[in-house]
């Protein structure tokens, strides 16, 4: 991931598509899933396990916050940082899965939350949208190749759009809570419209308090006052 000069560029979703090229993709039949057990590690690579939600919190017209609750308050979901999960649900009575990057870490204990865009012909998203707390969905991972350690490279680019935005905000989030991690990160995020700025007071507080983080906001239908780009 970096060159000779130590700098590594990611590459999220352009506009707002939501979609992150984070070396994500990943293939599978799809398997029953299974009741959680409470020992153990809490993710499985092959099985599904269920998961309540507890939580669910607008973000915006087509997008929400949800949170996951783990088996304990002391559960940690054990997902490598880069990697995501595959979620599936029932959808017309057969299984439907698609793949997400928590916006959580294994710092926050009992439960995970993914940051998720509903739209019209998304089957998974949909169903995200109509859950109720106590409604339970089916996840196994972790998934993918990719895995971030710390000072791998000297600094890293970011571009994302949309809910893309997930897998970068989980690595920023994991580079800025390790007081030994130097890696400087700047992302450019691309939106249609400002209110379409997804987790945006957390990315604004990081880049006040912290001087190894910057963000660049570009829209498409930027408002007369816009002085980003």
């Amino acid at each position: 991931m970096g060159d000779s000069n130590g700098l590594a560029f990611i590459f999220g979703a352009l506009l707002a598509a939501g979609i992150a090229y984070f070396f994500l993709g990943s293939n599978g039949k799809t398997s029953s899933p299974t009741i959680l057990a409470t020992t153990g590690p809490v993710l499985h690579p092959s099985e599904y396990r269920k998961f309540k939600l507890t939580k669910k919190v607008v973000l915006s017209p087509n997008t929400a916050r949800y949170r996951f609750e783990l088996p304990t308050p002391e559960s940690t979901l054990g997902l490598p940082i880069g990697r995501h999960i595959q979620v599936m649900v029932p959808v017309n009575g057969s299984p439907v899965a698609r793949s997400y990057t928590p916006t959580s870490t294994d710092n926050d204990r009992g439960y995970f939350e993914l940051v998720v865009k509903t739209y019209e012909s998304g089957a998974v998203s949909s169903y995200l949208h109509h859950m109720q707390v106590g409604d339970e969905v089916s996840v196994r991972g972790p998934r993918g190749t990719f895995q971030y350690k710390p000072n791998m490279v000297r600094a890293l680019g970011m571009v994302a759009g949309g809910t893309g935005i997930t897998p970068m905000y989980q690595i920023i989030q994991h580079i800025l809570a390790n007081p030994e991690d130097k890696t400087r990160v700047s992302v450019v995020f691309a939106n249609v419209s400002e209110e379409d700025i997804l987790l945006r007071e957390q990315l604004e507080l990081w880049a006040a308090d912290h001087d190894q983080f910057d963000i660049h906001y570009v829209l498409n239908n930027p408002p007369a006052e816009w002085t980003g780009g």
